[in-house]
């Protein structure tokens, strides 16, 4: 009997259960607008009167059995002050509308700690959260001592992230290029907060979703760096999306933080493009 199942597997080959990765499915989920925004505010060296309406959005990566967000949007009144904040809808409920409830969202990978990316974590009740690990390190200590840089950053987000560790949901991720999930790898590199990231989404073709390190497909034409944690780190951002260029294998694959244009060069349905 043995023997004859060897052969059966021998001559059925497909009848071995397949281990290779099926591949993710990437959206971007529109969460509000931004109009008038000032472009020399997210492209280094634009005109200074120069405006541009932009978006804030989040990304939805489904395969393998995981509802993988890149960042998470926000919901805390205190920016709706401070910000213009346009036809606006809850990650949560954003969500929703790609057909994935709150509590079975199984993974948040978050790019930087800032409000409007960071602030939705605390609506996903079951997923685990992915934070490099000098970014919560930072922004849970010294960024608030004197001397310190925590402009953006929220303090109830920051409580969220340490309760979070205390409850097992929080996953540190410690340096450049390492893969957190099958097929999900994370970069450093040009430091948009203290220790922001980038993901390469494997697959044919592969993407990098940039969130903030890439404010607008313009940063790439032109060379031109994002905002930045400092002023000396702008050469450093450059030559970051020069490699994740290189990681997409095209300019086009490189999936910017605030574009609206992401919903315009794919196919889009309401809030929803869909990137691959």
């Amino acid at each position: 009997m043995k023997n004859f199942f060897v052969v059966f597997l021998l001559l059925f080959p497909a009848a071995i259960p397949s281990t290779q990765s099926t591949g993710y499915s990437i959206q971007a989920i529109r969460l509000a607008d931004s109009p008038g925004d000032s472009v020399a505010e997210m492209v280094m060296g634009a005109p200074k009167d120069e405006k541009i309406d932009t978006v804030y959005a989040l990304w939805l990566i489904q395969g393998n059995h995981r509802n993988i967000l890149f960042d998470s949007g926000f919901h805390r009144d205190r920016w709706f002050k401070i910000w213009a904040i346009k036809d606006y809808l809850s990650p949560n409920e954003a969500v929703r509308q790609a057909g994935v409830k709150p509590e079975e969202v199984t993974d948040i990978i978050i790019s930087h700690a800032h409000w409007d990316h960071m602030g939705g974590i605390d609506l996903f009740p079951r997923a685990t959260v992915w934070i490099q690990k000098e970014e919560f390190r930072y922004y849970t200590g010294e960024a608030w001592q004197p001397g310190g840089q925590h402009g953006g950053i929220d303090p109830d987000d920051v409580r969220t992230l340490v309760q979070l560790n205390t409850q097992g949901r929080l996953k540190l991720i410690d340096g450049d290029s390492i893969e957190i999930i099958p097929g999900i790898r994370a970069y450093t590199g040009g430091r948009h907060t203290y220790a922001s990231q980038y993901i390469r989404v494997e697959g044919d073709p592969p993407y990098v979703l940039a969130s903030d390190n890439v404010y607008l497909y313009r940063n790439l034409r032109e060379h031109a760096a994002s905002a930045t944690f400092t002023d000396s780190d702008h050469a450093a951002n450059v030559a970051a999306q020069s490699r994740m260029i290189e990681l997409a294998n095209s300019p086009d694959r490189v999936i910017p933080g605030h574009d609206a244009l992401q919903f315009q060069k794919f196919p889009t349905q309401g809030r929803i493009a869909r990137i691959r």
